[in-house]
């Protein structure tokens, strides 16, 4: 029988952390919120750590666990590995080292299932420190889809600006994220040319094939540690501005605001490798420029830095 959802996993040396997202997502088919029977797909990405013969094993004893193990080639072809093999419907992601909360996919399964028109569906994410320490939220880091969202709970439709909204703010959290299989083929999947942003690059391509929902349960806690996600941050601009070229070829065409934060986006991240190369005073006209398109407590957080920075060097 094909299930209703299938979860895509990949993993690299993540044994440490894989055992508890595999059951994070076994729960969701418990309780009242219960969604029934989940495929789980782990790409095992060149691990050195036992994850194939843990994943093995655990195959044996779970006939919903498919293990792929796959040359290491970065995670945009890990995901479109397990999405080839996937059997449902909708899609889900999660990486190894995250964990859903209970009973936090019904809603958006359900909203997905009976609306085909739907291509995208994420929630809110919360960060956390290996000790334990919670870092924050995404919904309420972002100050302009923090203030569209006024307090509402719920699903909630982005509406005919749902493009512009992920463009401008980075607020779609890859392991929070439910997808319609068939719009992902649609639109090729991950694209393979990106380590960096290629989550990001995805989504906004789902935008513009269906409509896109939120919902402002907090689905995922996101296990923020030293070394996971190192960012080379020449290719994290490099990245943002090839993606931001070919998804905006004309950039008037993007409704305001969401012009001006997306392009104070782009400062930022450019502010970010002048700090890199201590190139203070571009970095402060970058980041200045940047609070001034899209003034928020963020961005003058970060210009009161480079201002300070560079008054230290005079």
């Amino acid at each position: 029988m094909t299930p209703r959802l299938s979860v895509v996993i990949p993993s690299r040396n993540c044994l440490e952390y894989l055992p508890a997202a595999i059951a994070s997502i076994r729960a969701q088919s418990e309780g009242p919120d219960g969604i029934g029977d989940v495929e789980i797909v782990v790409v095992d990405d060149g691990s050195t750590d036992g994850t194939d013969a843990f994943l093995a094993d655990m195959a044996t004893r779970d006939p919903l666990l498919t293990p792929l193990v796959h040359e290491p080639a970065g995670v945009s072809a890990a995901r479109n590995a397990g999405l080839d093999v996937a059997r449902a419907p909708i899609i889900a992601f999660l990486d190894a080292d995250d964990q859903f909360f209970p009973g936090v996919l019904k809603a958006r399964l359900e909203l997905m299932e009976r609306d085909p028109s739907v291509s995208l569906a994420f929630a809110d994410v919360e960060s956390v420190t290996p000790e334990g320490v919670v870092l924050g939220r995404q919904f309420t880091y972002w100050p302009y889809f923090r203030r569209w969202i006024a307090g509402r709970t719920g699903l909630l439709d982005l509406g005919k600006d749902a493009f512009a909204m992920i463009l401008a703010e980075t607020v779609c959290g890859t392991s929070t994220v439910m997808a319609r299989k068939s719009s992902i083929d649609q639109v090729g999947g991950f694209d393979t040319r990106y380590r960096i942003g290629e989550d990001w690059d995805l989504w906004l391509k789902l935008c513009e094939v269906g409509r896109v929902y939120c919902d402002t349960v907090c689905s995922t806690r996101y296990l923020k540690r030293p070394g996971s996600a190192s960012k080379d941050t020449a290719e994290l601009v490099r990245s943002v501005r090839q993606i931001f070229r070919e998804r905006v070829p004309n950039p008037s065409l993007v409704p305001q605001p969401y012009r001006n934060i997306a392009r104070a986006r782009l400062l930022t991240s450019d502010a970010m490798l002048s700090r890199e190369k201590d190139q203070r005073l571009k970095a402060l006209c970058q980041q200045g420029t940047a609070f001034l398109l899209a003034p928020n407590a963020n961005a003058a957080r970060d210009a009161a830095f480079d201002a300070a920075r560079f008054l230290r060097v005079k």
